[in-house]
């Protein structure tokens, strides 16, 4: 599934709840988790500033020790710790909200669509577009639908795996991926643009480009494949801790299936119509729930 919860914050009221803390018992039994909630700020201060500091960190050390410029690192670093360490931020704040799903995904697709955008213009000028996979020689347009389409069938068998798991250890699937299912003919319009834009967007900058520019940096190729999946999963915060375990798998087969083939376009098929099984299979039956 796509990192709808990067958006979350900017798409969301807050729930009724939160304006009533006193008067009622609801209210009274809410009163507690103010300090709660202070807690909670207080950590997601720390981890804050924490995640700033690494993000320096990791600027410096690519500026530093590996043949990138400012732009690269700068980028780099946003995608593998800055913006993973902004998706945990958002869960405490995203709990006391109530998801408005058009607005949401209006949100996720426009920042998706500005990784894409800076992913294919920064990698092409370092790595160019035939490390990055983006070229298809006519010749293997079968090739790369055939990868695409089994690529498919292991996220899916994947998904399938991780949801007897959560089924057989009784754990419910985070409400967050719930509540952002879409439910009307409009917002499933709005849900495929979105897992379009995620297809392409999420492969091009962790996989295109921060796969081989990692391997550039590091000159390893199970390093770039650990960090980038690791960071991808972390990205997909909101869809709770199984979610981020199931979501690394996923990532692991999609940087694996690039490696393989050379190509990003076996991960943008499978990953697009993975977020639209997803979106338009199980949630229609009931499988999210």
């Amino acid at each position: 599934m796509h990192a709808l919860g990067m958006s979350v914050l900017g798409s969301g009221r807050q729930s009724e709840s939160s304006h009533n803390p006193r008067g009622d018992q609801a209210g009274c039994e809410a009163l507690p988790t103010y300090g709660r909630r202070d807690e909670a700020g207080d950590c997601g201060v720390r981890v804050a500033i924490a995640g700033l500091a690494g993000y320096g960190v990791v600027v410096y050390v690519l500026l530093s020790s590996t043949p990138l410029g400012w732009l690269d690192a700068l980028f780099l670093g946003g995608i593998i710790e800055l913006l993973p360490v902004f998706a945990v931020l958002q869960l405490d704040v995203a709990r006391d909200l109530t998801v408005e799903r058009p607005s949401a995904y209006a949100a996720s697709a426009m920042t998706i669509t500005f990784l894409a955008v800076a992913s294919l213009a920064l990698g092409s000028s370092l790595v160019g577009l035939e490390a990055m996979g983006v070229r298809i020689e006519p010749g293997r347009v079968a090739h790369v639908v055939s990868w695409g389409v089994g690529t498919f069938a292991l996220g899916m068998g994947t998904l399938w795996l991780f949801l007897v798991v959560r089924k057989r250890g009784g754990w419910s699937e985070s409400r967050l991926v719930q509540d952002l299912m879409p439910v009307t003919r409009r917002e499933k319009g709005l849900y495929a643009g979105l897992s379009i834009c995620a297809g392409f967007g999420e492969e091009l900058a962790y996989r295109a480009y921060a796969i081989p520019v990692v391997i550039m940096a590091s000159g390893s190729t199970a390093v770039a494949l650990a960090i980038t999946s690791a960071a991808f999963a972390v990205l997909h915060s909101y869809q709770g801790a199984l979610g981020v375990v199931r979501t690394g798998v996923v990532g692991v087969i999609m940087g694996a299936v690039f490696l393989h083939t050379g190509s990003v376009w076996p991960p943008i098929v499978a990953h697009v119509l993975i977020d639209l099984a997803v979106g338009f299979v199980l949630a229609d039956r009931g499988l999210l729930s």
